[in-house]
C-alpha cells in the first residue's frame, strides 16, 4: 500500500524491526543502523543552547540541567566542527555531516551565495535535514522549529516543517515553544535559544554575566521540560540537549578546546541514568542519534554516529575512549580572552606558573620546546630579561598529563620607542578588507607591537586598521610569518603578499614564507574587525627563532 504525505510525496509504511543483540558504538549509519529501537521512543525534542560551554554548566547554578544529568546520559567533552561558528555547527547538529559535506563553512553563507557547494542537496541548494528525514519517513509526522537567531531559519527544508517560528527573545522562545509541545504533542521539536552567545559576545566567556545568562537559560529548559509532562508525553520522548560552540574571551570561531568542546544531554525514554558517554561524540552525531530513535534509514552521505551507548542494552568494547586530561599550568601574567599569556615588558619580568590541579607536578621550557619529564620543575618565580616563548604542562607519574600552557614574553629597553604607526578607518558592512588607498584615516597614532591589544578601546563593528613599520633583519633565513585573525587580515612585506588571511571569520591563523637577506623591510599588515569582539596578532618563526610574537625589538620606524 503506497500512503500519501502532505506534501504529496508516495511512500511505502516503514517497516519497524526489533534490533537483535548488541551493536558496536561507532557502526556506520547505514540500513542497519537506522532501524528503529525496541523502546518505541514517539516524541524527540532537541534543545540547542547558542555559545553554551562546559565551563558554564560546571560554574554556574543549574539545577535543571544537573538534574537532567543525573537522570540520562552525557558528555561535557563533545566537539563542534571547525569553524566553530554559529551557522556550520547549527548546520551540522540538524545535517548529520560536517561542513565538507554540507557546505555551510561560515555565517557569510547563503543560498545565493555558495562557497563550496553541497556534496548532495534535496532542497534549495540543502544538504537533506534530520527535518527531511522525519518528514518524509515518518507517516504524519509533526514538526516544528523555534529559533531566537533567525539565521537558523536558512538551514533547514520549510517544506518539511508544520510550525516554523522565530520569536524575537528568549522569554518568547521558551513560551512559545512549551505551548506548541503542549498543544500539539509534536513528533519532532527542534528549540534554538540565543542569548548565551548574546552574553559571551558582550561580556566575555566566564565572566559573572555569562554564568547568569546560563542561569537563565536553565529556567527556561525547566519551563520545556514541563511542558513534556504537562502535555503527557515525558514517557515516551526523548530529550537531547547541546549547543553549537563554546568561546574565548568575548568571540568564538577559532580551534582551542573552550570554543570546540560543547556539552551533550540525553534524556528520556531507555536513556541510561547518570551515565557518562565515555567515547567521542560529534556535532554530526545529533542527528544521526535522532534517527536512530526513530528508526529513519539515513543518507549515504551522512558521517555522523548515533550515540547508542546513551541507551539501555548498548554497550561498546572500542578501545578508544574519550582522552581524560588535567588542566593545563595557569601562567601568570596571565592571558585575556585570545591574548596570549605573558606580554610586552620593561627590562624584566617576574613569571609564576600555577597548578590548578590537585595532583602533578608543573615543568617547564624557556627555548620554545616542549617540556618533558626532566624539564625544569616550576617551583619558584621566574625572571626573564629577553624575548621568551615559555612552554609548560602538569605531569603525572612521569607522563604529560595536560593541555600545554604557553607564554610569550617580550621586553623592551626603557628608552625604546613604538615603532609601529596604526591608521584607523571607521567604515560600513565590511566582509573583506576594503581598499584604503585614497581613503582618510578617522585616527592615526603609534604603538609597540602589531597587535589589535594596544588600540581596543579605539575598535568598533567595522573598523579597518593599517599597520606599517621597518621590521629589521640580522640573519638571511626563509622565515615564516603568521597572522591570527578575526575577522580578515593581509601582511606585506616590500609589498608583496605574504598572508591572505582576509574574510569574514572568528580567529583563525594562515602562514606564509619568504626568504629574507639582512637588512630593513617594509613591513604593513591590514586587518578588519567586522563585529563583535575582534582580534590581531602577528608570529615570527625561522629555523633559528621559534615561533613566537613578533617582538618589538625586530621593529623600526625608519
Amino acid at each position: 500500500m503506497w500512503i500519501k504525505t502532505k506534501n504529496n510525496n508516495y511512500y511505502r509504511p516503514l517497516t519497524i524491526l526489533l534490533t537483535m543483540g548488541i551493536l558496536s558504538l561507532w557502526s556506520s549509519c547505514s540500513k542497519r543502523d537506522s532501524k528503529k529501537r525496541e523502546s518505541d521512543i514517539q516524541y524527540i525534542v532537541v534543545i540547542g543552547f547558542d555559545g553554551l560551554s562546559p565551563d558554564g554548566l560546571q560554574n554556574a547554578n543549574t539545577p535543571i540541567f544537573d538534574r537532567l544529568i543525573r537522570e540520562g546520559s552525557s558528555t561535557l567533552h563533545a566537539r563542534a566542527v571547525l569553524p566553530t561558528s554559529s551557522s556550520s555547527n547549527w548546520a551540522s547538529m540538524i545535517m548529520g555531516a560536517g561542513p565538507e559535506q554540507h557546505g555551510i563553512t561560515s555565517n557569510a553563507w547563503e543560498k545565493d551565495n555558495l562557497v563550496l557547494p553541497a556534496i548532495t542537496t534535496f532542497d534549495d541548494f540543502l544538504f537533506p535535514t534530520i527535518f527531511h528525514l522525519i518528514d518524509e519517513q515518518v507517516p504524519n509526522a509533526e514538526i516544528g522549529a523555534i529559533y531566537h537567531w533567525g539565521g537558523f531559519g536558512r538551514l533547514f527544508e520549510k517544506s518539511a516543517v508544520d510550525y516554523d517560528v522565530n520569536p524575537e527573545s528568549e522569554e518568547e522562545t521558551a513560551v512559545v515553544a512549551a505551548k506548541y509541545i503542549e498543544e500539539k504533542k509534536p513528533t519532532f521539536t527542534f528549540i534554538h535559544f540565543d542569548h548565551v552567545d548574546h552574553a559571551g559576545h558582550e561580556f566575555g566567556h566566564g565572566t559573572p554575566e555569562y554564568y547568569s545568562s546560563i542561569e537563565k537559560a536553565d529556567v527556561l529548559l525547566g519551563q520545556i521540560m514541563n511542558a513534556i509532562q504537562t502535555a503527557g508525553i515525558a514517557e515516551n520522548t526523548l530529550v537531547i540537549i547541546s549547543a553549537d560552540h563554546g568561546g574565548l574571551g568575548k568571540g568564538h570561531g577559532g580551534e582551542t578546546l573552550q570554543e570546540i568542546e560543547i556539552p551533550f544531554i540525553v534524556w528520556g525514554k531507555s536513556v541510561k541514568k547518570n551515565h557518562r558517554i565515555q567515547y567521542p561524540v560529534y556535532q554530526y552525531d545529533n542527528a544521526a542519534t535522532v534517527a536512530f530513535a526513530l528508526g529513519l534509514k539515513t543518507p549515504g552521505a551522512w558521517i555522523g554516529r548515533s550515540v547508542k551507548t546513551a541507551f539501555e542494552g548498548f554497550e561498546s568494547t572500542d578501545a578508544y575512549p574519550i582522552l581524560k586530561q588535567l588542566k593545563a599550568p595557569v601562567v601568570i601574567p596571565k592571558g585575556e580572552g585570545y591574548k596570549k599569556a605573558g606580554g610586552l615588558f620593561v627590562e624584566t619580568a617576574s613569571v609564576r606558573i600555577e597548578n590548578p590541579n590537585i595532583m602533578g607536578e608543573i615543568r617547564y621550557t624557556l627555548d620554545g620546546s616542549m617540556p618533558s619529564p626532566t624539564s625544569e620543575l616550576a617551583n619558584k618565580t621566574i625572571t626573564i630579561n629577553t624575548n621568551t616563548i615559555l612552554k609548560s604542562a602538569v605531569f603525572n607519574d612521569g607522563k604529560m598529563s595536560s593541555t600545554l600552557a604557553e607564554g610569550y614574553f617580550r621586553i623592551k629597553s626603557r628608552e625604546g620607542q613604538k615603532p609601529v604607526k596604526y591608521a584607523i578607518f571607521y567604515m560600513d558592512n565590511l566582509t573583506f578588507i576594503p581598499s584604503l588607498a585614497n581613503k582618510k584615516p578617522d585616527i592615526t597614532g603609534t604603538c609597540f607591537e602589531i597587535t589589535s591589544d594596544e588600540i581596543r578601546s579605539l575598535i568598533k563593528n567595522n573598523t579597518a586598521v593599517r599597520f606599517t613599520t621597518h621590521l629589521v633583519i640580522d640573519q638571511a633565513d626563509a622565515y615564516t610569518f603568521f597572522t591570527r585573525s578575526d575577522d580578515g587580515s593581509l601582511l606585506y612585506i616590500d609589498n608583496q603578499l605574504v598572508i591572505d588571511n582576509d574574510g569574514d571569520h572568528g580567529v583563525k591563523e594562515n602562514a606564509g614564507k619568504i626568504e629574507l637577506q639582512p637588512g630593513n623591510y617594509d613591513f604593513r599588515v591590514v586587518w578588519f574587525n567586522g563585529g563583535g569582539d575582534g582580534w590581531l596578532d602577528v608570529y615570527i618563526e625561522s629555523a633559528n627563532m621559534p615561533k613566537q610574537i613578533l617582538p618589538t625589538t625586530l621593529l623600526n620606524s625608519k
